[in-house]
């Protein structure tokens, strides 16, 4: 293992040093690079980004899947930088038909009976696996994603080499640890991780289909999943023709309204975010399809994301706050949702966002949601504002969507299409009997944590009574001090006990039913007479400690 990925830190150097990194790479191993050994190509008329792009691909699926994942970081890295790295899907080689034989027969040992045909020739060719179409003896027709030969241990092999440079990259260069190469690499991992089980992916598909099924919009479709010839590595669907839902040209000729499509699919992720919860991860046009029937086609599910409805509801009040151009209820929301936004520079980041939502509200259909999030992204990025995963992965699916929406539909305006939906949820939200029973057994549970504090409260009174609440002063000099110490303690903790009975009898109040209104007055007149009482005995006591 130990020879191996030393060939591989070989294979990555000289690949690096190839599209002129060799620089850095003296930075981070000084004295191990040959700076002599130089490539016949010339790579300088381009960008040092599409440099990167062209070392990535040739490195293989694993920097290709990185890639992927940095260029949804729109916040870390320039927007040169993303165009790069956007460019890397499914920019990867066909691997022969004959080295993914022994997987077919793993998976379906007589595919050759099963199957009246099986083209060869593949296809898609993705990072981790390649499509192939087959017909079954009725004329079924079947689309099988079959995951590249030894894949999972080169995968493995490349995140421990790719974990070490992100390791010396923090070392070497501090003013790069911003970036946290480190923290990238090991969401990296977590993520392929799952996309390499394919069973995790037609549990995706099969989740999804149910929700669309009950969600009323018409014309969404999911390929069937054939449970009978899937595995880990191995999984059969069934087979739909269909053009990208981005070629306008080729929708338009087979019959088709491209308004319609961009209105359907934009409310068909509507539902799968606000409403399921459950999203499609990577909604690219190579992963929605226009069937000839005019059905909106999802593939690829090996990416998919899960919303709580805590987090759901924060983030429809962040996109409500963003299509009233609410600079100050954005802000809020942002930072209700994880987002750290530093103290020092919040007046100047303040105005700058109040610019970019008021140029967006006023270009309305010129500028898109994802022109928007865009320049949001750009701002936190000047700010060093960090985003957390999980909602960069929900802002990167909506900004997809948005432009295809937008291709589609030029004339689209995203929050005229949103708005009145999510307004919609939080409505049936305020309505639903399950919220409301919710809200009154957590009332319920505050209003017991509420009948402690007296208990507690009381508990300190008779510790400050018997003398055993006091601070106890070194030197002699500053006793006036201790005395103005404890009469401020006495103070608070009057004024703690009479806040808790306030709030505590309130609650109690208004649950109380209108006939039982006498004893809630008691209720406050009992209360108000203990606190008279206490209040004496520490009156009494402070008198005497001043004498003291």
């Amino acid at each position: 293992m130990a020879s191996v990925s030393i060939r591989r830190y070989g294979q990555i150097f000289d690949v690096l040093m190839k599209y002129g990194f060799s620089y850095y790479l003296n930075e981070l191993f000084p004295g191990f690079i040959n700076t002599k050994k130089s490539s016949q190509d010339d790579f300088s008329s381009y960008s040092i980004y599409a440099r990167v792009r062209m070392a990535l691909e040739e490195l293989g699926p694993t920097f290709v899947k990185f890639g992927q994942l940095m260029s949804t970081r729109t916040e870390l890295f320039p927007p040169e930088m993303i165009d790069e790295l956007s460019k890397l899907q499914d920019r990867v080689g066909v691997v022969p038909f004959d080295e993914v034989i022994p997987t077919l027969d793993e998976y379906i040992p007589d595919w050759r009976d099963v199957f009246t045909s099986l083209d060869p020739k593949p296809l898609a060719a993705a990072s981790i696996s390649q499509v192939y179409r087959a017909v079954m003896q009725d004329g079924t027709e079947l689309a099988l994603k079959i995951q590249r030969p030894n894949i999972q241990e080169r995968i493995e092999q490349d995140i421990v080499l790719l974990r070490s440079l992100a390791e010396k990259i923090e070392e070497k260069r501090p003013d790069l640890r911003l970036y946290n190469p480190v923290t990238l690499v090991d969401d990296f991992s977590v993520q392929i991780k799952k996309e390499l089980d394919f069973t995790r992916d037609g549990m995706n598909a099969e989740r999804l289909a149910r929700n669309m099924r009950v969600s009323g919009i018409p014309g969404i479709k999911v390929p069937k999943i054939y449970w009978e010839f899937s595995g880990k590595r191995l999984l059969a669907m069934e087979f739909v023709s269909g053009v990208r839902c981005d070629a306008v040209e080729d929708i338009v000729a087979m019959g088709m309204d491209p308004k319609d499509l961009a209105s359907r699919g934009l409310k068909s992720f509507m539902v799968q975010i606000f409403q399921n919860g459950f999203y499609h991860g990577d909604p690219h046009a190579g992963n929605i399809r226009v069937s000839p029937k005019g059905d909106l086609v999802f593939l690829d599910f090996g990416v998919c994301g899960v919303l709580m409805k805590d987090t759901r509801n924060k983030f429809i009040s962040l996109m409500l706050a963003l299509f009233s151009a609410d600079t100050d209820m954005t802000i809020r929301y942002v930072k209700n949702l994880g987002v750290k936004i530093p103290a020092s520079g919040i007046d100047e980041f303040r105005g700058e966002l109040y610019l970019a939502l008021q140029d967006s509200k006023d270009m309305g259909a010129q500028m898109n949601f994802s022109g928007l999030v865009g320049a949001i992204q750009e701002l936190f990025q000047r700010n060093n504002i960090r985003v957390p995963p999980n909602l960069m992965q929900l802002l990167k699916a909506l900004m997809l969507v948005s432009n295809i929406a937008f291709t589609l539909d030029p004339e689209l305006e995203f929050a005229k299409e949103a708005e009145p939906y999510l307004k919609k949820l939080i409505a049936e939200d305020v309505r639903d009997p399950e919220n409301v029973q919710k809200k009154i057994l957590d009332a319920k549970v505050r209003l017991e944590d509420l009948s402690r504090v007296p208990q507690q409260l009381s508990a300190v009174l008779e510790m400050a009574s018997e003398g055993k609440l006091r601070i106890d002063v070194a030197a002699k000099e500053i006793g006036d001090l201790r005395v103005t110490l404890e009469s401020s303690i006495d103070k608070l903790v009057i004024g703690l006990m009479l806040s808790a009975i306030v709030v505590g009898l309130s609650l109690v109040l208004m649950s109380q039913p209108a006939e039982a209104g006498y004893f809630s007055l008691l209720s406050y007149i009992a209360a108000i007479v203990v606190i008279l009482i206490v209040f004496y005995k520490m009156q009494t006591r402070g008198n005497k400690s001043k004498k003291d």
